[in-house]
């Protein structure tokens, strides 16, 4: 077990201790905040994982095929669909034609588009309300802007040929132009177009929910397997109980150290809750929710562009790396999600106002 995700799992402990005993230590409503987060994970994410997996894991030999038609290797594909430890790793080792291409693919690339593709929007998305959509999508594109130097930076350290490289990267730095562009001639336009995906991907999570919801009521409606049902729900409690470790511990952090963090967050031109959230996504993405409505707009856009690239990355994620690869591949993954979380930041500060003195933009 990954270090930070153990002790996340004592601070969820401690809070349901605290729950037991009736919240003398002041912590039982934070570890209830990460409880609720248990519903609109299940509904969001569930059946996209199920139907996602397997659609994948099915047909790997069409998306083989595609590979002698497609430009680059289709271990792309896997990758730019699924999370690592949420399938990507293990198909698009089955589709890269080298092992440093399935490193790059099903490691890299998929822990970064992959991971917002299939975990990091629908995720978020159930969690959100309405109005904090477009401040999250806009921070959601500055994520994006930031893959390519992330990716660049991962291939560069994990050894990949310039020319295999490239020819690996540039769907993502042709997605990345695309967004520039209308960035420059149509912002609003392009926020509110991302928006509405961000509307649609939630909704196809809802809709997908229902369907495997059916298909455990009804076996013969069912379209996924009941093994991988049952490993859904799985992720849904581990990823809530370090909801619930990270709520408490924030809790702690802001009860306890609040001036520092308060300092630090003046530096960044955000309140302190933004900066907690920076924190807690050093683990995981969903630990940052319960506290997103409590940011500032900068902050929020900030900590949605650091989702996309730096979250995860001394989390469950880097126990799943260190677990199917060697070292060298390792510090890559490290490298690359460091490097995007970085710039993500700094994009999304640079193009995002300040917050005043009382917290507001």
């Amino acid at each position: 077990m990954n270090i930070l995700i153990a002790i996340l799992l004592c601070f969820a402990f401690l809070g349901a201790l605290d729950k037991i005993i009736g919240g003398k230590l002041g912590i039982a409503g934070e570890f209830d905040r990460g409880l609720a987060a248990m519903g609109p994970l299940c509904l969001s994410m569930s059946g996209v994982y199920c139907v996602a997996v397997a659609a994948l894991s099915s047909h790997p030999e069409r998306i083989a095929a595609w590979g002698e038609v497609l430009p680059f290797d289709p271990s792309v594909l896997a990758g730019a669909l699924l999370a690592p430890d949420l399938g990507g790793y293990p198909i698009a080792s089955q589709l890269a034609s080298s092992s440093d291409l399935a490193a790059y693919s099903g490691l890299l690339l998929s822990s970064l588009l992959g991971c917002l593709i299939s975990f990091v929007l629908p995720t978020s998305l159930g969690s959100l309300q309405s109005f904090e959509l477009e401040g999250f999508m806009q921070g959601i594109l500055w994520g994006i802007v930031a893959m390519p130097a992330a990716l660049a930076a991962g291939g560069f350290f994990l050894g990949l040929p310039p020319a295999s490289l490239f020819a690996n990267l540039w769907p993502v730095l042709f997605l990345c132009l695309l967004l520039c562009l209308a960035l420059r001639f149509a912002p609003r336009v392009c926020i509110r177009i991302l928006s509405g995906l961000g509307l649609f991907v939630r909704a196809a999570g809802i809709l997908l929910f229902c369907v495997v919801t059916a298909g455990v009521f009804l076996p013969e409606w069912s379209i996924v397997p009941e093994k991988l049902f049952f490993e859904a729900m799985t992720i849904v409690f581990k990823c809530t109980a370090v909801v619930c470790g990270s709520t408490v511990a924030c809790g702690l952090l802001l009860a306890h150290c609040g001036r520092a963090v308060d300092a630090l967050a003046g530096r960044f031109g955000m309140n302190r809750y933004a900066v907690a959230g920076f924190l807690v996504s050093f683990a995981t993405s969903l630990s940052m929710l319960p506290l997103y409505s409590r940011m500032d707009p900068r902050g929020k856009v900030a900590n949605a562009a650091f989702a996309v690239t730096g979250a995860f990355v001394f989390g469950g994620q880097l126990a799943f790396v260190s677990s199917v690869s060697v070292g060298k591949v390792v510090a890559a993954y490290v490298i690359c999600k460091l490097v995007g979380g970085v710039l993500a930041i700094l994009l999304a500060m640079r193009f995002t106002k300040e917050c005043t003195p009382d917290g507001a933009a």
